[in-house]
This record gives structure tokens, C-alpha cells and sequence, in this order.
């Protein structure tokens, strides 16, 4: 039931009206005798649906774990990134205040605007200049920075070596970000499914009740397989999404 509870209604909605359209559809299907003429091609049809089964199953395996490689790897570098904006706060401390004070605002600024906005702006694949300048901003407030003596000057460096790593990971994010899943391999993914769905169909049960849970059941399958994956594909929208947090985090420690 949980499991359940994770889904959108709304999605068990559509899932549950294709469900029962798919098995009123055999139903019908049934009463006229479309099956017989099918009857002494049921070999033939197990053998296809056996195929095309047997293909769905490795393109979608193929998909999902590229699709959640890349999910995986998007909340990798955000950790990564807003790791090494806590280390900047964090080694500041080491300056004077007057000096370190313009790298925590401009940090605490820039954190707080991507929680706020960059995954609305992300999840559409639109251009991320306001938090691309505040990002700017902490690499300027870090290379303005005054030293006064070789302990500062030391500790200058370090930050400026956080700062690049930041940078770094922050350009891999964003590169990674834009990324989706190829319009061609969903199409083919969701044109196997329904051909799997089509031979079964035309396959000759015996039994009315046994043909149609054999329709729904697979139905079902395809339905909330081809919903994980393209909820997947947008890391920053959807029931399953890269959460915000660890930028809510480090906006709520550089007050």
C-alpha cells in the first residue's frame, strides 16, 4: 500500500481507466469470436509475443539504467557541489570578518535562490542566468578577497581551489541536467509494449475470465513501466525527483 501511496493518483487513475479498457476491449473482442481466427495460430503468436517480449525487456533495462545512471549522477554532483559551498563558509572563518562576510552573503544568496527556483527552471530545460550570475558572484567575492599576511594568504588559496571545484561541479550538474531520454528509443520502447499488448489480443484463450486478467495484468506492467521511466527522465520533476535540501541546508547554516 505504500508503494501505492508514492504514485500520483492521478496516474493510478489513467492506469486503472486503460486496465479496464483494455479488458472490456477483449471482452468484446470475445463475444463476436474474434479469437477463432486466431486458433490454430497460437503457437505462432506465443512465439512472437515471446520475441517482442524478450526484446521490451532488454531496450527497457537498457533505458532505465542509463535514465537512473544519470539520475544517480545528478544528485551526486548537487551533493558534491553544495559540499564545497559549505567548505567555503566553513574555511572562511579563518579571515578577518569584513572579509569573509561578502563570500557567506553571496553564498547564502546563491543557495537560496536555486531551493527556491532552479529546479522549477531546470525540470523545463530554460536558461539558469539569475543563478548563474549569483554563482559569479561568490567566485568574485572569493578572488576579491583581502589578505593581510601569509596565514590569510594561505587560507585565500584553499578557497580559491573550493571555489573552482565548486565551479566544477556545478557545470556538471547543469551539463547533466538538460540531458533527457531520446524521443526515438521512448517511441521504441512504447511501440514494443503495445504490440506485446496487440498479440495478446489476437491470442486464442480458452477461458474468457483467464483472457481477460491475461490482458489486464500485462497492461498494467507496461502502463507503470512506461510511467517510471519517463518519470525518471526529468530529474527535477515528477513523483521521484533530486530533492533540494542540501542547498535549503547550507542557505539555513550561512545565516
Amino acid at each position: 500500500m505504500s508503494a501505492i501511496k508514492v504514485i500520483p493518483s492521478a496516474v493510478l487513475f489513467r492506469g486503472a481507466k486503460l486496465i479496464a479498457l483494455a479488458a472490456a476491449l477483449y471482452v468484446i473482442l470475445r463475444f463476436i469470436g474474434f479469437h477463432k481466427l486466431f486458433t490454430d495460430d497460437a503457437e505462432g503468436i506465443g512465439a512472437l509475443l515471446q520475441v517482442i517480449g524478450t526484446l521490451y525487456s532488454v531496450v527497457y533495462a537498457f533505458a532505465t539504467y542509463v535514465i537512473w545512471g544519470q539520475f544517480a549522477a545528478v544528485e551526486n554532483e548537487i551533493v558534491k557541489e553544495s559540499g564545497a559551498l559549505k567548505d567555503l563558509v566553513l574555511f572562511s572563518k579563518a579571515l578577518k570578518e569584513t572579509t569573509r562576510d561578502p563570500i557567506v552573503r553571496a553564498v547564502r544568496g546563491y543557495a537560496h535562490v536555486v531551493a527556491q527556483s532552479e529546479w522549477e527552471i531546470l525540470s523545463h530545460r530554460e536558461s539558469t542566468e539569475r543563478t548563474d550570475r549569483l554563482f559569479q558572484g561568490i567566485i568574485a567575492s572569493v578572488t576579491d578577497a583581502k589578505t593581510e599576511d601569509d596565514s590569510e594568504r594561505r587560507v585565500h588559496e584553499r578557497l580559491l581551489d573550493i571555489a573552482n571545484q565548486a565551479s566544477a561541479h556545478r557545470e556538471e550538474r547543469l551539463a547533466m541536467s538538460s540531458k533527457r531520454m531520446p524521443r526515438t528509443l521512448l517511441l521504441f520502447v512504447t511501440m514494443t509494449a503495445l504490440t506485446i499488448i496487440f498479440l495478446l489480443f489476437l491470442y486464442p484463450f480458452h477461458n474468457l475470465a483467464l483472457g481477460a486478467i491475461f490482458i489486464a495484468i500485462p497492461t498494467s506492467l507496461l502502463f507503470f513501466a512506461h510511467f517510471v521511466l519517463t518519470d525518471l527522465d526529468n530529474p527535477f520533476e515528477g513523483t521521484w525527483n533530486v530533492d533540494a535540501q542540501a542547498f535549503r541546508e547550507l542557505d539555513a547554516r550561512s545565516r
